[in-house]
């Protein structure tokens, strides 16, 4: 109805949905490395994680797409595994992707293995989950679960530094997305200006 806000959770959906429609039309490779939609399992799992509940947009989010890594390969090395990632992951600027649920949960995990190691409690805290990340580093946006007002904020994350604040939700930081998605040209993660395209069938942020 006219005149009514749309909700965090709402947002999220339409502008998600905004975005995959226009990789769905211009870049087939980036939209076959989204996962399939996060399931009840999965949900259940992340619950465990974070020994609660977890913010509705990340929820809504997740069973649209669990992640956008499902091109990434894991190779053999003496002891274990490595991740290799392929690039069609990157649907974010900057090289980075959406994270699936278990990497949410195992990024975490090792965030707050370094604080505990280093002894400093404000390098990553327990309501911070990773939901963006470079491919490579460990660079991008994490959500805070604790609640300011209505919102969850997001916090933007680099090696080497603490997080600080980025935006205000999650539905600003994919309602930006989707705008400069629409528009050929916007504001993305404050990118004043970016040009979006597509090149060999993925998306391309110049």
């Amino acid at each position: 109805m006219s005149g009514i806000s749309k909700s965090d959770s709402e947002r999220v959906r339409q502008a998600w949905e905004s975005a995959t429609g226009w990789m769905e039309e211009n870049a087939p490779s980036s939209i076959e490395a989204l996962n399939p939609p996060a399931d009840d399992e999965d949900i259940s799992r992340l619950r465990s994680a974070l020994a609660g509940d977890i913010p509705d947009v990340l929820e809504v989010w997740l069973r649209m797409n669990n992640g956008s890594t499902a091109k990434d390969r894991r190779e053999s090395i003496p002891g274990g595994f490595r991740v290799v990632r392929h690039p069609d992951s990157a649907v974010f600027p900057f090289g980075k992707a959406f994270l699936s649920s278990r990497e949410m949960i195992a990024h975490r995990a090792d965030y707050l293995h370094i604080a505990a190691d280093i002894g400093d409690e404000d390098y990553w805290k327990p309501s911070w989950i990773p939901v963006i990340e470079m491919l490579d580093a460990p660079y991008g946006f994490l959500l805070d679960m604790k609640a300011e007002g209505n919102s969850f904020p997001v916090l933007s994350f680099s090696e080497g530094s603490y997080p600080r604040p980025y935006a205000p939700s999650l539905a600003h930081v994919l309602t930006a997305v989707a705008n400069a998605i629409d528009h050929g040209t916007g504001s993305a993660f404050s990118l004043s200006g970016t040009a979006v395209t597509a090149v060999d069938g993925r998306i391309a942020w110049l």
